[in-house]
């Protein structure tokens, strides 16, 4: 009788991933940086503080006091500068210490990393080098003023941050999942030197009450675009014959196997002010409701999530050209 070898318990994993792509990534709403200063880290890499300044203006720097390494994210603002919580060495936009409480030259070393950082529709985006290598993304001809978005909802993801971004090429998946019958064959291309876009349609097929209520108010078809900006940062919109959905999600890398999902959910504003003002807000977190139950299924299969090479079939071929691509733009 013929035997198969089994496969081993842990495949050998594909490297060349660095631990965090240079990119975009979401810090935090507007009103957060309005209440005090914010941090994010981001380990093997490095961690951030974000303030606001008193003239308004956003401000990310690195997060460890050049002096002794406290964490500045637990310091306080003073007018346009951040304040260490120790020993009170204060910090400008630009990274540069401006003040020493305790008096005495301001030493060369007395400053830290600044990042490029947009306010978009009442978020905070930063770039985590010191130069941004492209324009922060936002949806195809349209503007921030013109779009309301829901406060965002987060999964954490049991895989590596490059494989969670690489769900939208992963065609195999676009045919099997969430109750959605593909029309067609998905179109992939490169709108820009850092992304990648896939779009396709889809038939609402699903029997659950969400699919039932999206067919109802919607439609029973959706144009899906999804566009990943360097892996880490995607934009999506659903086009219902009825009504259009954006999303914006920022993955952010939280160990080797161990990615946080955020995602925010934006409708255009309506043109009646009454209609803005009463209905806008009800509909956008609505909708996020929704989409928060559509990426919640997509999390629970990726847990365990990796790559081997050598166990891709035909089928794989756009996902691993996407990883091959990812692998040259990351840094």
């Amino acid at each position: 009788m013929p035997t198969h070898e089994a496969p081993p318990e842990e495949p050998a994993h594909d490297e060349g991933f660095a631990a965090a792509p240079a990119s975009w990534y979401h810090l935090c709403t507007e009103l957060d940086l309005r209440k005090g200063p914010v941090s994010l880290s981001i380990p093997l890499t490095q961690s951030f503080v974000g303030f606001m300044t008193q003239s308004g203006s956003p401000v990310v720097l690195s997060s460890r006091c050049s002096h002794m390494g406290v964490d500045l994210a637990l310091g306080r603002v003073r007018g346009e500068h951040l304040a260490c919580p120790l020993h009170g060495w204060e910090y400008g936009s630009d990274g540069r210490c401006g003040r020493i409480p305790a008096g005495g030259d301001i030493p060369d070393f007395a400053r830290q990393a600044s990042f490029p950082v947009e306010l978009r529709g009442g978020n905070v985006f930063f770039f985590n080098r010191p130069k941004a290598r492209f324009p922060l993304p936002f949806f195809d001809g349209l503007e921030a003023s013109q779009m309301i978005s829901a406060p965002g909802f987060e999964f954490t993801v049991q895989a590596p941050w490059y494989l969670v971004g690489a769900n939208g090429f992963d065609l195999q998946h676009f045919r099997s999942a969430h109750d959605r019958t593909l029309i067609g064959d998905p179109v992939v291309d490169t709108p820009d030197s850092f992304a990648w876009r896939v779009r396709a349609r889809f038939r609402v097929t699903g029997s659950s009450v969400f699919d039932f209520i999206t067919r109802t108010v919607s439609g029973s078809e959706v144009e899906m675009s999804v566009t990943n900006w360097c892996g880490n940062f995607v934009l999506v919109e659903a086009r219902f014959r009825r009504t259009t959905t954006y999303g914006l999600v920022s993955f952010v890398p939280l160990g080797p196997n161990l990615t946080r999902l955020r995602d925010l959910v934006w409708i255009r504003r309506r043109r009646n002010p009454l209609a803005r003002a009463f209905l806008d807000r009800v509909d956008v977190r609505i909708r996020s409701r929704f989409i928060r139950e559509f990426v919640k299924s997509d999390v629970e299969s990726s847990n365990g999530l990796r790559f081997d090479r050598r166990r891709m079939i035909g089928a794989d071929n756009t996902l691993v050209a996407y990883l091959d691509w990812l692998r040259l733009v990351q840094h």
